[in-house]
C-alpha cells in the first residue's frame, strides 16, 4: 500500500501486520506543528481501521522528532493560542498513551522535547545509537503536566527524571536504555529489522492475550501511580500560564 498522508506532514502506511505513522517534515527536523499534533489521533484510528495489529511511529531523516515547532510556539501571544497549543500536544499524547494497539516507538534519531513525549507515549521505544533524548522545559521556562511527567518517572525513576527536567540536558541511547527510557539502542541498519521483527512477534500472538495484557499494565500502573487520580490536583491552567509567562516569550524569541 502507497503512503496515505492524513495532514501535510503526517502519513500512513501499512507494512503486513503493522500500521507505520510516519512524521514526515525532515526539513525542520520532524518538528511537530498543531496540525501534525492534531492529526496524529486520526492516523492512529486509520491505520486500526486498516487492520493493523500493531502501530509504529517513525520520523524522515535522521530526526525521530524535534518536539513542538518553534514557529508555533513564537504564535502563542494569549491564553486562547496558548490553550489551543497546549491542549492540542496533550490530547495527541494521552490518546496515544489509551490507544488500545499496542504502539511502538521506531526512534532512527534525535528525539527531543515533546518528541520524547511522543516516544514515552509508546509502549515500546527502539532508538538507533546514535540518538539523544532530552526534555529541555526548563531551558524553555515552561511547565509539564503531571501525567506527562510520570510517564517519565515510571520509566527512568524520580533520580534520573529530576536530572533530565531540572538540566534540560539530553542524555545517549546508551543512557536511554541503560536507565530505561528505552527498549534497546540498535546500529542504524539493524534498527527496522528490529523492529519488524518485534512487529512480526507481536502479530503471531493472541491477539486477545496482547490487548488484555496492556490493559493489565495499564491498570497495575494506574494503581501504583494513579495517572487518573492527578486531575485532581492537576491544573493545566498553570501549564497552559507558563506559555504566556514573559521568560518563555523571550528564550522562544531567540530560538527564532
Amino acid at each position: 500500500m502507497t503512503d496515505q498522508h492524513i495532514a501535510e506532514n503526517i502519513s500512513i502506511e501499512m507494512s503486513g501486520s503493522a500500521g507505520i505513522v510516519t512524521i514526515d517534515r525532515p526539513e525542520s527536523h520532524n518538528a511537530m506543528t498543531k496540525a501534525m499534533w492534531d492529526a496524529l489521533v486520526p492516523a492512529l484510528l486509520e491505520v486500526q481501521n486498516l487492520g493493523a495489529h500493531v502501530v509504529v511511529i517513525k520520523g524522515t531523516g535522521k530526526t525521530f522528532c524535534a518536539g513542538a515547532d518553534f514557529n508555533d510556539l513564537g504564535q502563542i501571544h494569549d491564553e486562547q493560542s496558548a490553550n489551543a497549543q497546549w491542549l492540542s500536544i496533550k490530547h495527541a499524547l494521552d490518546e496515544l498513551k489509551s490507544f488500545a494497539l499496542p504502539t511502538v516507538a521506531m526512534i532512527n534519531g534525535s528525539c527531543m522535547g515533546g518528541g520524547c513525549l511522543l516516544a514515552m507515549a509508546c509502549d515500546l521505544r527502539y532508538a538507533v545509537k546514535t540518538a539523544r533524548f532530552s526534555i529541555p522545559i526548563a531551558k524553555l521556562g515552561i511547565v509539564l503536566d503531571d501525567a506527562n511527567i510520570l510517564r517519565l518517572m515510571s520509566l527512568v525513576g524520580p533520580a534520573v527524571a529530576s536530572e533530565m527536567l531540572y538540566t534540560g540536558a539530553s542524555i545517549s541511547a546508551a543512557e536511554a536504555e541503560m536507565v530505561g527510557l528505552i527498549n534497546r539502542a540498535l546500529d542504524p541498519e539493524d534498527l527496522p529489522l528490529y523492529v519488524n521483527e518485534i512487529c512480526n512477534a507481536i502479530y503471531q500472538n493472541g491477539r486477545a492475550s496482547v490487548y488484555e495484557t496492556k490493559c493489565s499494565i495499564a491498570r497495575i500502573l494506574s494503581h501504583a501511580h494513579p495517572e487518573g487520580a492527578l486531575a485532581a490536583f492537576d491544573d493545566q491552567r498553570r501549564v497552559i500560564e507558563s506559555y504566556l509567562s514573559p521568560d518563555f516569550q523571550e528564550r522562544i524569541r531567540r530560538r527564532q
